[in-house]
């Protein structure tokens, strides 16, 4: 990961330890970095250090970024990582 992308993998973290949930990082870093729905595979690096998220959570998030699938459906899918 580039240094970039580790100090966001750092925030990401602290929104994950006062408790927002995967689906709202994925929503905050995508509000105020939009590159990264260009390049879904830099959040991808972001949420998987921060979550510990699968291959298959990642495939969902993707899935959100190129519109297949709403914030609801993503939090539905995600919902036991909290």
């Amino acid at each position: 990961m580039n240094e970039e992308l580790e100090r966001l993998a750092r925030l990401a973290v602290e929104y994950r330890d006062i408790g927002c949930s995967v689906v709202e990082v994925a929503d905050l870093m995508v509000e105020k970095h939009p590159g990264l729905r260009e390049v879904p595979f830099n959040l991808a690096q972001i949420l998987r250090s921060a979550f510990r998220l699968s291959v298959h959570d990642l495939q969902y998030i993707n899935a959100w970024l190129q519109g297949d699938i709403s914030r609801e459906t993503l939090e539905e899918r995600l919902q036991v990582i909290g």
